[in-house]
């Protein structure tokens, strides 16, 4: 039986887990209980099943709720912000400053410079506006069945600058999208396809937008992407495609969505 420490990042929906035995790192992730001491309970359980546990690092969600030492062991709670810094750098293998976008059910926008972590702001829109929209408009919120539904759709709801203007404004391109969802002829038109593409668009194309404007104001160059909304296939081409015309490098890492919980492990 191993000896790990865990890091744990407590999610709306997730809770993702980290475990370190000696230098060798362990990724996986459960459904979030709506109480924190049950999601830590449970993860701990399913842990101490072939592990033993020394110490819990937790970060995200009510983590501040939970108590110091938890069924004998020591709970370490770590700044989230810090967190997605250290775990995006962890992730990146970068040495220069850089722009953190977690993309979880909401995001956020961290600076991290010098090895400091700084909190740029964020928004509401995120994986969890996706799933709740295409709850609401097709009752579908399986992330997987949208990101597949959103593949095959087209945008006939949406209005491109080409519809509305004839053509590009300044330097956005002629497809650049206008009013989101404002076609309102077309509403009754619209199979589940075209709603979950054109809710992903409506999200990326603005988190996209907020990145870009964050890491210029803040002067960085990279932005290093994580959490598990890049997952959907378009959100991630999105993002991609709207951060490079910023003129700026955005980077995915591998096992982005467990950015923050190694974070907590990390540092």
């Amino acid at each position: 039986m191993s000896n790990i420490d865990v890091g744990i990042d407590f999610g709306i929906t997730n809770s993702d887990i980290v475990t370190k035995s000696g230098k060798n790192l362990s990724f996986k992730s459960q459904k979030s209980e709506k109480n924190i001491h049950l999601s830590l309970n449970s993860i701990l359980k399913n842990l101490q099943k072939d592990s033993k546990i020394k110490n819990v690092f937790v970060t995200g969600g009510r983590h501040l709720d939970l108590p110091n030492n938890f069924d004998g062991l020591n709970v370490i709670k770590k700044n989230e912000v810090d967190c997605i810094g250290s775990g995006a750098r962890k992730l990146s293998l970068l040495d220069s400053n850089f722009l953190v976008l977690s993309c979880g059910s909401g995001t956020a926008c961290v600076a991290h410079q010098n090895k400091i972590s700084k909190h740029l702001g964020g928004t509401g829109l995120g994986g969890g506006t996706i799933r709740g929209l295409c709850k609401l408009t097709i009752g579908i919120d399986d992330p997987e069945e949208i990101d597949e539904l959103s593949r095959k759709g087209s945008q006939i709801g949406d209005y491109s600058l080409k519809d509305v203007v004839s053509g590009p404004i300044g330097n956005l391109p002629e497809d650049s999208i206008a009013v989101h969802l404002g076609n309102i002829d077309m509403m009754d038109k619209l199979k589940k396809e075209d709603i979950c593409r054109s809710i992903i668009y409506l999200v990326a194309t603005n988190i996209a937008r907020l990145a870009a404007t964050a890491a210029l104001a803040a002067k960085l160059k990279e932005v290093v992407v994580v959490g598990r909304s890049p997952n959907y296939y378009l959100y991630k081409e999105i993002l991609t495609k709207w951060i490079e015309f910023s003129g700026l490098e955005v980077i995915f890492p591998d096992n982005g969505e467990f950015s923050t919980a190694l974070g907590a492990l990390e540092d």
